[in-house]
């Protein structure tokens, strides 16, 4: 396939893990010969207020203000659209239904679960056991049930937390590609687990193997994503505004998913 001439994965520096000023990213965009680029930030959960993970709830309409500022001043040079990367949290389905009518779109980053018991929250890149997944994929299921977002974004983050590609990881594939081809919402192929280097990974059908891979995409996940015919396309997460100039991101996604018959799509539908 050409470059895809849109993005709508891109973070600011209000997520406290990102640089650069949202003009930045616009130029950056338009140099890249992007026709349309969303922004994406990290969306603001009340109880989450940990600095350098995500925006706080009191920069929410300074964040959407000032990107449909610039929707206005590109107007004419590039489409410009501003959503929020959201987790599913069941507690917090009305807050999403809320946030969804203040932007143009969502997209799903599942990273969170939340423990009742405990009343915390936990990220699954530090870790996810067999049990944890099947959480995570009852996530995916009830979003994209509730008609919340336009896609999912790295569906398989997953494997940031684990450093065995179980059987219950292909259960969890074949899951998601099930709600993805239901209710019509395409998987991403992130742009973005390469800045983790590659780790250790073993196989249950090829025990005593190890390979040196990236965490995300992974390349056993997208086969069988493929098998189901789902539509994918690629998000940059951009989390500075020269990551759009850096054109081995899609060259070394190529290599890890060569030869696997993907459905790109050459657009997204933002409702």
């Amino acid at each position: 396939m050409g470059r895809q001439r849109f993005n709508i994965h891109t973070h600011t520096a209000r997520c406290g893990h990102a640089d650069g000023t949202d003009v930045q990213y616009v130029n950056s965009a338009i140099e890249a010969g992007f026709q349309i680029l969303g922004f994406s930030e990290h969306i603001p959960f009340e109880e989450i207020r940990i600095k350098g993970a995500r925006m706080f709830m009191e920069q929410k309409d300074e964040y959407l203000l000032s990107i449909r500022k610039l929707q206005q001043q590109f107007k004419g040079k590039i489409e410009i659209k501003v959503g929020f990367e959201v987790e599913y949290l069941e507690d917090h389905l009305d807050y999403l239904k809320q946030v969804k009518e203040e932007c143009d779109y969502l997209i799903l980053g599942q990273h969170l679960k939340y423990v009742h018991s405990q009343n915390e929250f936990y990220d699954y890149d530090c870790y996810c056991s067999d049990e944890d997944l099947f959480i995570y994929v009852e996530q995916i299921e009830a979003a994209l049930q509730h008609d919340l977002v336009t896609y999912v974004a790295h569906p398989d983050y997953f494997m940031q937390g684990r450093r065995i590609f179980s059987k219950a990881c292909k259960e969890v594939a074949h899951r998601i590609a099930k709600a993805s081809l239901e209710y019509d919402i395409p998987l991403e192929i992130n742009l973005n687990g390469f800045r983790y280097g590659k780790k250790t990974y073993e196989f249950d059908e090829k025990p005593d193997v190890y390979e040196e891979r990236y965490p995300y995409p992974f390349r056993e996940f997208w086969e069988i994503i493929s098998s189901y015919g789902c539509k994918v396309l690629y998000g940059y997460d951009a989390h500075s505004p020269i990551a759009f100039l850096e054109r081995n991101r899609e060259m070394l996604a190529n290599d890890i998913l060569k030869d696997i018959p993907l459905h790109f799509i050459d657009s997204v539908l933002i409702k």
